[in-house]
């Protein structure tokens, strides 16, 4: 009945307050009297005309304004979100590989069509993403090569692991390059994502690598690598460009791996989450 009391102080009738609400003029006059008994105050000041409200009464229908125009905000908010003009998506990502590859082309075409949408970017690790994701740190995520029994798999793009030589190396004018070549001089082991699979396309070689340096940034092994204080093997797609003055060389054999949108299998944390996912359906596959 607080609604009522707003109605009447505007218009001074208990009639339109029971037609606005849509029910009936002994129910309106019902229920004001049954707030005046429970807190024991007159909310209407009787006999005058047009009907008025006591001081009281006045307090309770400005809380009521202030609540039908929370109300009113809170659906135009949902009809925004319902019509994607509103919401922020977390998504996860890995580093170089996605930075220089994958970021660019599908953040801007998703801002080109939902320009009220935020997408934030969550860069961790490639070792702990897969975790922030399973715990609802993020909405998605871009990994690479994940476990993905609990997943929806978004393929995004095949990546392959490269050697670096400087380029006056004498590795530097051969096609490809095996494990065993990559043993005579020291190594700079990457220490992202694609460390695992460096090792195991060593051993599957039967080769140790002579790991003179464990190196994250991947400006930090090029720099390495041109001064000739090692060679190294890096997923091609962290490379930012062709570097200068070191050559890129395919693995013999190859080691691919794929780089992929994942979410956990559940209903989505927001519409904005469902639509950059359904976004993301359309535009990669």
């Amino acid at each position: 009945m607080v609604r009522a009391l707003r109605i009447i102080e505007e218009t001074g009738s208990v009639s339109e307050a029971a037609r606005v609400l849509c029910i009936s003029q002994p129910a309106v006059s019902k229920g004001i009297a049954q707030l005046e008994k429970r807190f024991g105050l007159d909310l209407l000041i009787r006999g005058a005309r047009p009907l008025g409200l006591t001081e009281e009464g006045q307090a309770l229908a400005a809380f009521a304004r202030q609540a039908d125009l929370l109300q009113d905000k809170a659906l135009r908010h949902l009809q925004d979100v319902r019509r994607d003009k509103i919401g922020t998506v977390r998504l996860g990502s890995f580093g170089s590989s996605a930075s220089f590859h994958i970021l660019p082309r599908l953040l801007g075409a998703f801002g080109r069509k939902f320009p009220g949408i935020d997408v934030e970017i969550l860069e961790f690790q490639d070792a702990d993403l897969e975790t922030v994701l399973r715990n609802g740190g993020v909405d998605a995520a871009i990994l690479a090569d994940p476990h993905k029994e609990d997943l929806d798999i978004l393929p995004l793009v095949s990546d392959e692991l490269v050697a670096l030589v400087r380029d006056d190396h004498p590795l530097a004018v051969r096609s490809t390059v095996r494990a065993e070549d990559l043993c005579q001089d020291p190594f700079i082991l990457t220490k992202g994502g694609s460390a695992p699979l460096v090792e195991k396309w060593f051993a599957a070689a039967g080769q140790t690598p002579n790991v003179a340096h464990t190196i994250l940034q991947v400006n930090s092994i090029l720099a390495l690598v041109k001064a000739g204080l090692g060679v190294s093997i890096i997923a091609k797609l962290a490379l930012p460009s062709e570097p200068v003055g070191v050559k890129v060389l395919p693995l013999t054999p190859t080691a691919p791996r794929s780089i992929i949108l994942a979410r956990i299998h559940k209903a989505p944390r927001s519409r904005a989450a469902q639509t950059f996912w359904q976004f993301c359906e359309s535009t990669w596959i």
